[in-house]
């Protein structure tokens, strides 16, 4: 809260104060006459909720007559309120009524909730600067979830995101959601808004500490996160929530129907582009230097993702590359049986399924996987020779160079009338996960001379004869992949000087 937002009750304030003790001083036990107040009428909305407080002593009207509902409640006020409630709920009125009186009034209620735990940092800062000023409605609530936790039983359904004027992220989003999940506030109307940042008043005060309190008396409310329908290049449809479709936006899902037949082509130049580096120098001057042979300025996707692929199906050969070891100081042992100079381990006899990943594993023991991509990108760039890791790997990290969310895919690829282990590429493209595979092109355009792409922007879905991807494959290897998002020192660290 800053002071320029406080409303200008200056004058209302300081008579509020000179009564204040009046006003905040508990009924005794023996006082049962409940008080009539001329400003409470059994029509507001807040009628049964002041004389609720009132009732268990926690609040007082502002006279014999009167209880002031719309008044606002300073931050003085609050704090003693939370302390008097936390009393009230721990059996501990007796030690609140105990504690002698201090100057200022409300110290003794700071006493009383910082020996409970109960301010958080923020509400320090308020002492300090806006003891007299008013708390707003997200703050108070930000001050009460300090509550014991026999408070916040939930009762009511509200989705993340789901208050209007709460996003997620929002200045005491947690206190508030869970207030409205535990019906001590409901909102200010239908939709569920509940006005954060206005003051908050004693009639408000009074309704959310009854419900507090007494929780026969919560509210009933359920608030969905309105969805939003999104659209993939294959028909495919999807309902998400405002939070949730960036994500889906950045994989190519957009809110207006693709035409109807799958056109790679036309996909890929609709996709949104990030473009990355790896962060290993070495690997982003040979990717620099080939899109400089390649790439112009005035290319579509398609074109720049065409031109990288087909570059590697042309020039690069399958095989055991002529570098290879020169980017691997961090294996600790071969993925091959048949090892590279210096690495001692073979691979493990058996690869077949979910036995892929421990391939990385073995290869890579603690090490990111972003760095398996890295360095096999590094050997067929520099080499012109590979195995499928390598082809795979090294249009992985092209296409993020370019701005496309590509990863490396371990699968059981079709050879012959049985499945052998096979690393390809995938991409969402139009939110649809798509199979690249330059190395079984290249297998194809060698036995035919002709280039047809038939590995090139594949729907997964119609290649399953091909591949076969066991249970959650592709989930498992977009967390293993990761984001993508590389850091450079780190990787200068891993791919150069570690185990030099």
């Amino acid at each position: 809260m800053t002071k320029s937002h406080l409303p200008r009750l200056t004058a209302f304030l300081l008579s509020l104060l000179l009564m204040l003790t009046a006003v905040m001083t508990p009924l005794s036990a023996d006082d049962t006459a409940a008080p009539v107040f001329a400003d409470v009428k059994e029509s507001d909305w807040f009628y049964s909720g002041v004389y609720g407080i009132v009732k268990t002593g926690l609040m007082i009207g502002t006279s014999d007559t009167t209880f002031s509902p719309t008044a606002y409640i300073t931050t003085a006020e609050c704090i003693t309120l939370l302390a008097r409630v936390h009393a009230h709920l721990t059996d501990s009125t007796a030690v609140l009524a105990g504690a002698p009186d201090t100057n200022p009034w409300y110290q003794k209620y700071i006493n009383y909730c910082s020996a409970h735990s109960l301010l958080g940092a923020d509400i320090q800062m308020m002492i300090t600067d806006f003891i007299s000023m008013p708390m707003s409605r997200a703050q108070l609530l930000g001050l009460f979830s300090a509550l014991p936790d026999k408070v916040w039983t939930e009762i009511n359904t509200v989705d993340a995101g789901a208050i209007p004027d709460v996003p997620v992220g929002a200045a005491y989003e947690s206190a508030i959601y869970r207030a409205y999940r535990c019906g001590i506030t409901v909102g200010i109307d239908a939709n569920g808004t509940f006005n954060p940042d206005q003051p908050i008043s004693r009639a408000e005060v009074a309704a959310l500490i009854t419900r507090i309190v007494d929780p026969t008396v919560r509210q009933s409310v359920t608030l969905t996160t309105p969805k939003i329908k999104l659209y993939a290049a294959d028909g495919t449809t999807v309902a998400v929530t405002r939070e949730e479709k960036d994500a889906y936006i950045a994989l190519g899902w957009r809110d207006t129907a693709y035409p109807a037949k799958f056109d790679a082509e036309y996909v890929l130049n609709e996709m949104p582009l990030t473009p990355t580096k790896t962060g290993y120098t070495t690997l982003d001057n040979m990717i620099d230097a080939l899109f400089a042979k390649i790439l112009t300025d005035d290319m579509t996707t398609y074109e720049k993702v065409s031109a990288v692929y087909d570059y590697l199906v042309r020039t690069s050969t399958y095989g055991r590359s002529p570098v290879s070891g020169k980017y691997r100081p961090i294996y600790k042992k071969s993925p091959y049986a048949d090892p590279a100079p210096g690495l001692k381990t073979p691979l493990r006899s058996k690869l077949s399924g979910y036995s892929g990943y421990d391939y990385f594993y073995i290869a890579l023991n603690d090490h990111e996987l972003e760095s398996y991509a890295i360095m096999y990108a590094s050997e067929m760039l520099d080499g012109k020779t590979g195995w499928c890791d390598h082809y795979s790997s090294a249009f992985a990290v092209m296409m993020r160079r370019i701005g496309l969310p590509a990863i490396p895919l371990y699968v059981d690829s079709l050879a012959g009338n049985t499945y052998a282990p096979h690393m390809t590429s995938m991409m969402t493209v139009g939110g649809v996960d798509c199979y690249f595979d330059p190395q079984i092109e290249a297998v194809l355009v060698g036995k035919t001379g002709k280039n047809e792409h038939k590995r090139f922007c594949r729907p997964m879905a119609e290649m399953s004869a091909e591949y076969h991807v066991m249970g959650d494959d592709i989930a498992i290897n977009k967390a293993l992949f990761g984001t993508f998002v590389y850091d450079a020192e780190k990787m200068e660290k891993i791919l150069k000087d570690e185990g030099n």
